[in-house]
């Protein structure tokens, strides 16, 4: 379901040292499939559910309990990309202010009623086979990290 968004971050993000998902909530498999075509790449699922997270092990995938309210930002230092698929929108703000402080771009796939809400300059509409893949902020320390 998720594939072209899958390809997005394959041929973005392929010198990324880490990459990490948001409130993973109950699916893992985009963070095993972003995994298998970028294995150098350090692949993070987040979520507050500890339950959530401890499901969520695997030995090519780390999971790890936290509260983006009150995000431990050690957890997320040199990502390159974070994202999120139909993210709770009281979560967006603390997102953007996480991944603004980190220098990671921020990929976000809402539900479809809340397209509307990313339209707008600060956020880039990602559109591949003439299909949205979701919306993209920009935080990327130019010079440190380019997207490919």
């Amino acid at each position: 379901m998720f594939d072209d968004l899958v390809d997005y971050v394959r041929e973005n993000y392929s010198r990324a040292s880490k990459i990490v998902e948001l409130g993973v909530g109950s699916r893992i498999d985009v963070a095993e499939k972003i995994k298998k075509h970028l294995p150098m790449a350090e692949v993070l699922v987040t979520d507050r559910d500890e339950a959530s997270v401890r499901k969520h092990a695997t030995r090519r995938v780390r999971a790890v309990a936290d509260d983006l309210m009150f995000p431990q930002t050690s957890l997320y230092r040199n990502a390159s990309l974070m994202y999120s698929i139909h993210p709770p929108f009281e979560i967006l703000a603390p997102m953007v202010a996480l991944a603004g402080s980190i220098g990671a771009d921020l990929l976000v796939v809402p539900r479809s009623e809340e397209q509307e809400m990313f339209d707008h300059d600060e956020w880039q509409k990602l559109v591949r086979k003439g299909r949205t893949v979701g919306w993209l902020r920009a935080f990327a320390r130019r010079g440190l990290f380019q997207p490919t």
